[in-house]
C-alpha cells in the first residue's frame, strides 16, 4: 500500500513541477515576443523621424509654411 502512494506522489509532484516550468518558458517566451515587437516599432519610428527630417532639411522654409497653411487653415 505504502509502495502505491510512494508513486501516486511522484507522479503528483512531477505533474505539478511540469507545470511550474511550462509557465516559466511561457512567461519566457511572451517576453521574448514583447522584446521583439518593442524593437521592431522602435526601429519603423527611427525610420519614420529620418524620413521626416530628410523632407525637412530639403524643403524651404516659405514651402513648410504654405503647406502648413493650407492644411490647418479654418475652411470657409
Amino acid at each position: 500500500m505504502k509502495i502505491y502512494l510512494f508513486v501516486f506522489m511522484a507522479g503528483v509532484t512531477a505533474i505539478f513541477f511540469s507545470y511550474v516550468a511550462g509557465v516559466r518558458v511561457g512567461r519566457e517566451k511572451c517576453r521574448a515576443d514583447v522584446a521583439g515587437q518593442s524593437s521592431a516599432m522602435q526601429s519603423q519610428t527611427i525610420k519614420i523621424m529620418g524620413d521626416v527630417n530628410a523632407e525637412t532639411f530639403n524643403r524651404g522654409v516659405g514651402d513648410i509654411r504654405r503647406v502648413l497653411r493650407e492644411k490647418y487653415t479654418i475652411a470657409e
